[in-house]
């Protein structure tokens, strides 16, 4: 078996000031392994470093892709994953795992290693979860790109090198978070349904824009839908059309001399009254109001 192979990485001195940002580096590299090399690779320090035959826990978190070959993952509550390219895998604090590339194909790998408040509250809102840590992220140039930057900064020993990695860790995570809301293509008969009705609203938000139909339009039932769109925006089709009116009715009362109800009508809300009361309930003003204090 081969020993040697290509592998960058850091592990990270962590101060106060990064812990009170909320979001921290443990470690970050690469390793492009080589078919029938040795896997784990050595030169990792206590904690970090593991076998295949024990596995590990870590203290923290980590999120690793795999950007070519291909190999497997296993972790508690009876994960057992086939890893492909594009496969992001996401490690949690004192939860067993352990991986490794096929002997015949070997693996490029990338990590970050990470830890703090921020990541934290992502797992007690139930954004990210232990017993869902594998995903397929379908934006490959932009992870690499993140990926590359990152590697760069560690490499030039940037100022504030740490609040950098956390901003492109925020980014990583953005995307692992994404593509686990992404419907598979098998659930609708247009994969692509809940972009193409975010389009059809944000195009058409000052009309009469009926929920139901817009489904039915495309080609996916109501319930579906709704759940769907639920999960990829964190609002009802309904409540995204309201926001967007919202926000185009507050950018008239700024920037026009607009009545309240001439505003009403052409954000779509057709009822003065109602468009007040909503928008009362929501700012805690009456349009009035606010365009009063826009204006001071």
């Amino acid at each position: 078996m081969k020993s040697g192979t290509a592998s960058f990485h850091r592990y990270f001195p962590v101060s106060g000031r990064d812990k009170k940002w909320g979001l921290y580096a443990t470690t970050a590299g690469e390793s492009r392994v080589p078919p029938h090399t040795d896997y784990p690779l050595s030169g990792h320090p206590k904690g970090f470093a593991f076998d295949w035959q024990k596995g590990r826990a870590l203290e923290g978190f980590a999120l690793v892709y795999i950007s070519s070959g291909g190999g497997r993952f296993e972790s508690e509550f009876d994960i057992s994953a086939r890893i492909e390219p594009g496969h992001a895998f996401l490690l949690f604090p004192q939860v067993w795992h352990r991986y490794m590339p096929d002997p015949e194909t070997g693996w490029h790998e990338h990590w970050i290693g990470f830890d703090g408040d921020t990541a934290r509250r992502w797992v007690r809102y139930k954004f990210i979860s232990s017993k869902n840590p594998v995903v397929k992220v379908n934006a490959e140039d932009t992870v690499l790109a993140t990926f590359s930057r990152m590697m760069q900064s560690i490499r030039a020993n940037r100022p504030a090198l740490q609040q950098i990695l956390a901003g492109a860790t925020d980014n990583l995570m953005g995307l692992f978070y994404s593509a686990q809301q992404a419907q598979p293509a098998s659930e609708a008969a247009n994969p692509n349904s809940i972009e193409l009705a975010i389009g059809r609203i944000q195009n058409e938000f000052d009309r009469e824009l009926d929920m139901k139909v817009l489904a039915q339009e495309l080609g996916v039932s109501y319930s579906w839908f709704r759940h769907t769109f639920t999960v990829h925006t964190g609002l009802s089709p309904h409540q995204y059309l309201l926001e967007l009116r919202l926000v185009r009715a507050r950018n008239l009362l700024a920037e026009t001399q607009l009545s309240v109800k001439e505003i009403a009508m052409q954000t779509g809300f057709g009822d003065e009254f109602y468009f007040s009361r909503l928008f009362r309930q929501k700012l805690s003003l009456t349009p009035s109001q606010w365009r009063k204090r826009q204006h001071k």
